[in-house]
């Protein structure tokens, strides 16, 4: 579609026709659009290749499909609406001028590449002139990042007349399209390996895997799984995955929002001719799928990240608990709990961060109503409601599938926490609190295995909670004890964990000479030696209990 003069290059125009000379007076009078903010925006869109570098004061962006910025037309659009900088070089000080123009039109936003380059100058421009600057990963395209802000847009504006969202009809048909352009029965999958819908056209072949996914709208597990998804999340494009025992070829791809993965399509190659055509149909239809998928997923998208926000919010504390509460839906009394996932780092890369995030939020808010999972940093959160102590059993089994599922499936070693109960919903930070102390200990290696309770470990806790007070008031530490680990660390000698060992086991000598290895006589020479050194007196009762637990903290400093 040519643009008039005079118009900035949109899809559809709204209203009576235009003309040069009336644009801006018609653009004045129209009715402002519903809105969304910025931030809400960028949380549907996460992942998909859009940095903000300055928020400018513009609180709401426009519902509206984005503009593309048209070199050849003045710049003019709806208050709030988002400009596509299509051929800005950040380096151009033409640039400079368009932002200066986008911000004096209404544009609540401008989308610029880096291309590489400093755009602090643009930055303090944009700030200066209150438009959000955002700029876009040099690989996504301006058609892809279009489509995605279009689909973003209008399913918010959908989302805010209706609380139905999209449904999975779609994805059904388009299932059927695939089948039959690319040649071969097709699976359109999310990440956490679910099948969100399957064509199903007469004559094409399909094996049990696929008839047994199909039935459970879950993809069976199978020990080749995590190697195939791996190189089919790995690779921008089509991806041929050989069929094992009795399974047929496939014809896979990852589904992409920018660069957030959304799922995958999957296609039988029954007879193993799926050529570089087949290839390309299928890529063609990855960028469909994903306009489809994330239309689908963020109809509710904004209300997530919401209920997310005031999640994270409850599980900081604060005075405003019991509002938050609320709005979360949650009674004012428990008990609850918190249980907390954290993958080990040198595993879980960012495809399988966002499968592990979603392996947890599924399985905690299916196993039990009322549950509520969050995403902070590399760690996520769930939030049992009504977790009475009959219930606590159910939620540990729940924590253990998952540990054993997500080191299968991802696969990635998981650690998990479950807080201390809280009666009410003041006491669910604390419960996060313990759970993030109960995750410290596992990863340092103090408590064995991959789970562990607050409950089980109540008394590593406390010791956990004085060292970090030990920590910030250093007096309270015992002199002696400081003095003899910085001895043993410079001399290589072993005063303080015989001490500790002798306190440990009620001054057993033969218990402790066989726990260190030691003959008893060595045993009593080193209690001399160190009563010697660090001037230390056993028979005084209270001297002794605060050496004897700023050995342990020291530990742990």
């Amino acid at each position: 579609m040519t643009s008039a003069p005079g118009t900035n290059l949109r899809p559809l125009s709204c209203g009576p026709a235009q003309t040069a000379g009336n644009v801006h007076e018609v653009v004045t009078l129209a009715k402002t659009p519903d809105s969304i903010g910025l931030p809400d925006l960028l949380q549907v869109l996460e992942r998909s290749g859009l940095l903000v570098r300055s928020y400018g004061n513009a609180p709401k962006l426009s519902l509206t499909s984005p503009a593309l910025y048209d070199p050849l037309a003045p710049v003019e659009g709806f208050r709030g609406e988002i400009l596509l900088g299509i051929g800005l070089h950040p380096a151009n000080p033409e640039t400079n001028d368009v932002v200066l123009s986008a911000a004096g039109a209404g544009f609540g936003a401008i989308v610029l590449k880096q291309l590489s380059q400093d755009i602090d100058g643009l930055v303090t421009t944009a700030v200066e002139a209150g438009i959000a600057l955002l700029v876009v990963d040099d690989a996504v395209g301006w058609r892809q990042l279009y489509a995605l802000l279009e689909s973003a847009l209008s399913t918010a504006a959908e989302t805010s007349r209706s609380p139905s969202p999209l449904g999975a009809g779609d994805l059904f048909a388009l299932a059927n399209a695939i089948a039959a352009m690319v040649g071969g029965a097709t699976t359109i999958e999310n990440l956490q390996e679910q099948v969100l819908a399957y064509s199903a056209l007469p004559d094409q072949p399909i094996d049990e895997d696929r008839r047994n996914g199909i039935l459970g709208r879950q993809v069976p597990y199978l020990p080749e799984n995590a190697e195939q998804y791996a190189s089919v999340f790995q690779s921008r494009g089509a991806v041929h995955i050989k069929g094992i025992g009795t399974a047929l070829d496939r014809l896979a791809i990852a589904v992409r929002a920018g660069n957030q993965p959304l799922g995958s399509i999957w296609v039988v190659d029954a007879d193993g001719n799926l050529d570089s055509d087949a290839e390309q149909a299928l890529e063609r239809a990855a960028d469909i799928a994903a306009l489809h998928m994330l239309r689908a997923r963020s109809a509710n998208d904004l209300a997530r990240q919401q209920r997310a926000e005031l999640l994270r919010r409850l599980l900081e504390g604060g005075d405003d608990v019991q509002l938050i509460a609320e709005q979360l839906g949650l009674k004012p009394s428990g008990p609850f709990v918190v249980v907390a996932f954290q993958p080990d780092l040198s595993q879980a890369d960012e495809i399988s961060l966002l499968r592990l995030v979603d392996l947890v939020t599924t399985q905690c808010e299916s196993h039990r109503q009322g549950a509520h999972c969050v995403l902070i940093g590399t760690t996520i959160y769930a939030l049992f409601a009504d977790a009475a102590a009959s219930a606590l059993g159910s939620i540990e089994a729940l924590a253990r599938r998952l540990i054993e599922r997500s080191a299968a499936t991802l696969p990635v070693q998981l650690r998990v926490s479950t807080g201390s109960a809280a009666a009410t919903v003041a006491g669910i930070s604390r419960s996060r609190h313990d759970a993030d102390l109960v995750l410290l200990m596992l990863a340092s290696g103090r408590s064995d295995g991959a789970y562990a309770s607050a409950q089980e470990v109540r008394s590593r806790l406390t010791l956990l909670e004085l060292a970090a007070q030990f920590r910030n008031t250093p007096r309270l530490m015992s002199p002696a004890a400081t003095r003899m680990v910085e001895f043993d660390a410079k001399s290589g000698t072993d005063y303080a964990k015989t001490l500790r060992t002798y306190l440990d086991l009620s001054r057993d000598s033969a218990k402790t000479a066989a726990a260190l290895s030691l003959h008893q006589n060595t045993l009593r020479y080193r209690l001399r030696r160190l009563s010697e050194l660090f001037g230390i007196d056993l028979g005084q009762p209270e001297d002794t209990l605060v050496l004897w637990l700023s050995l342990h903290l020291q530990e742990l400093l």
